[in-house]
């Protein structure tokens, strides 16, 4: 399965509850055009960048004790780390 933001809107953002939720578009980036999810609740926020020649930028932050709980960037050809890293997002996001 991609992994794209439209993956995000269906598989991830029905389950989350009490979140805000915004998607951007930029045409023009350092790694070709650039989708990203923003997301905030009172306790964790970040961003998911989907990025249009296949790199995935990662980052959450935990709002009350103000550590980062994933920051990262992977290459299209980092396919292991990127479900690793899109399922410990998943499980973050919903507890």
């Amino acid at each position: 399965m991609i992994k794209d933001i439209e993956w995000f809107r269906k598989e991830i953002e029905p389950s989350l509850k009490g979140y805000e939720i915004s998607y951007r578009y930029f045409e023009k980036g350092d790694f070709g055009s650039l989708n990203q999810v923003e997301f905030n609740s009172n306790k964790i926020g970040g961003n998911v960048d989907f990025w249009e020649l296949g790199w995935l930028g990662v980052f959450i932050l935990n709002y009350e004790t103000e550590e980062q709980l994933i920051n990262i960037l992977l290459k299209k050809d980092q396919e292991k780390e990127m479900e690793k890293i899109l399922g410990k997002l998943q499980s973050i996001l919903k507890n």
